[in-house]
């Protein structure tokens, strides 16, 4: 029997039972029948019994200070690391280095793994192509030498990071795919005929996400051939950027009718519904890892337009196939970005296609297998 521990550090809620750090190991207890257990900090304690019937949920506290969180999770290392086979982390760093080399005193046939969820700043943190990077990534050799397995999210980054002599020979390709924990994908609505809308997710106000350069396309947008068309920002705002959306609808009528303040979703159908009535989803971020929401959005067939954010725009596009790619901070390119993908005649079998391509590449099924093939046969070598 295949035993997994997950210890997660990030403060969890119940919305982190639909991400990748909860739903790997739902899944491969779901498909796969590992014995997993999410060990996890945060205010409240998580309880779903259909998620706990193939991952269990074990609260380590509530302490906020990361060396606490670290003391916490050895503790429990202690006590538990000789009822697993493998032991997971989420990211990459001294916690998750020094607490492999505890579980493998404690058990010598464990094996870790670490997926790293990386952006462009950790990339550059072990690669920026310079010979000063690679002296300074020297000591990542000792530090992660208790580390069996890594992944990374894109494939940009493993084309890179697998030709290094630091992951040659334990880093894998694993993406983030859309989770369907607790949804019925035939009760989820999908109209014949997409709806006018331009949809963006995320949490407005955070400077990370720039969904004031959304507003600002808004404002150039070309207002008759967008007469029709209705402009969605979902997530919940914050009060200067609501109260900046709210002064400009004010002071202009079009804006007013156009821009829709949605809020924050919680029901991961509702959400998925808006993304299935969409024609486009766009993305106006700064930095992304490997961002869900648009991941969700192709796997519901909306056409994204995406910033410059970072290497996964080339794994979420297909190459620009299924989306266009514009200069950060652009509002001018980001408008013309609209323009175009709103007057293709072919955007909805485009749309069809590009849900096909996203349920084949970023599903839990394809890549659960996957992750079991990758730990499998690291308790293989440890048998041998």
């Amino acid at each position: 029997m295949n035993r997994l521990l997950m210890i997660f550090f990030e403060d969890s809620t119940v919305a982190h039972l639909t991400k990748e750090m909860c739903s790997y190991p739902y899944y491969l207890g779901k498909n796969h029948g590992w014995i997993c257990t999410y060990a996890y900090f945060g205010r409240e304690q998580l309880v779903n019994p259909y998620f706990e019937q193939y991952c269990a949920l074990e609260h380590l506290g509530d302490d906020a200070d990361y060396a606490d969180k670290k003391k916490a999770a050895a503790a429990y290392l202690t006590v538990h690391a000789g009822e697993y086979d493998i032991l997971m982390f989420s990211n990459y760093g001294g916690a998750s280095y020094a607490l492999a080399r505890l579980a493998k005193r404690l058990n010598p046939a464990i094996r870790v793994y670490s997926k790293l969820d990386m952006n462009e700043d950790g990339f550059s943190h072990f690669y920026d192509g310079t010979f000063l990077r690679k002296l300074k990534v020297i000591p990542e050799y000792w530090k992660s030498a208790a580390i069996d397995l890594f992944t990374v999210e894109n494939r940009s980054f493993y084309n890179v990071l697998k030709m290094m002599r630091l992951f040659r020979g334990r880093l894998e390709y694993l993406p983030n795919p859309v989770s369907l924990f607790g949804v019925d994908l035939a009760q989820i609505k999908a109209p014949q005929k997409r709806e006018n809308m331009i949809l963006t997710v995320g949490r407005p106000g955070v400077p990370v996400k720039n969904t004031e350069l959304f507003v600002e396309a808004v404002q150039k947008a070309d207002r008759n051939l967008f007469a029709d068309w209705k402009f969605y920002i979902v997530g919940e705002p914050t009060l200067a950027f609501r109260t900046y959306v709210e002064k400009l609808c004010a002071e202009d009528p079009w804006l007013d009718a156009h821009i829709i303040l949605y809020g924050r979703v919680s029901d991961r159908r509702e959400l998925y519904e808006l993304y299935a009535r969409a024609k486009i989803m766009c993305m106006t971020s700064r930095s992304e890892g490997f961002p869900i929401s648009a991941v969700e959005a192709i796997f519901f067939g909306t056409y994204l337009v995406l910033t410059n954010f970072g290497s996964a725009i080339h794994d979420l596009t297909n190459g620009e196939r299924y989306g266009t790619i514009v200069p950060q901070e652009d509002a001018a390119a980001l408008c013309r970005a609209w323009k175009t993908a709103a007057q293709r005649e072919d955007l909805p079998v485009l749309s069809r296609e590009i849900q096909a391509f996203a349920r084949e590449h970023f599903n839990y099924d394809r890549w659960a297998a996957k992750l079991h093939e990758y730990l499998t046969k690291l308790r293989q070598h440890t048998k041998k």
